[in-house]
């Protein structure tokens, strides 16, 4: 889906897509303070942030609590189980080839051209100071 960067962080940096391939899957996410979520992922977005369904929430020593779905922020997050049947070096590069395609078609050339016309607008202002300065110089000269 379109919308995986969270503000200027880029998907292509960070592990969002090794997660994203799990949507769908079974696994098990160990979070900061030890506690173990299993359960089947169903969204994750841009800051590695996690929904998942029929999950089971282990505090160590307690019993298992389950919940039909529970959010996880990605900054709890410590360590994601990946399954077996996942071949993440595939998985990772088809999520790339993926969110590429989503740039090319939600308009990453019409953002290049505004960061192409701000550089000219910039160009031109220092131009604009440089012929000043000249012009101040010569004033001077004289």
């Amino acid at each position: 889906s379109h919308g995986l960067c969270a503000g200027d962080v880029s998907f292509e940096k960070t592990l969002c897509c090794m997660l994203k391939e799990l949507e769908g899957h079974v696994t098990t996410v160990e979070l900061r303070n030890e506690i173990q979520v299993t359960g089947t992922v169903e969204h994750v977005d841009g800051l590695m942030n996690l929904t998942m369904s029929n999950a089971t929430y282990q505090i160590p020593f307690r019993d298992p609590t389950s919940f039909s779905n529970i959010q996880i922020h990605g900054r709890q997050i410590r360590y994601v189980h990946i399954p077996d049947q996942i071949n993440m070096q595939k998985a990772i590069t088809n999520q790339l080839d993926h969110n590429r395609h989503d740039n090319q078609k939600f308009g990453t050339k019409k953002r290049e051209g505004y960061v192409e016309r701000k550089r000219r607008e910039r160009q031109a202002v220092l131009d604009k100071i440089g012929s000043r300065k000249t012009e101040e110089f010569e004033v001077l000269k004289i």
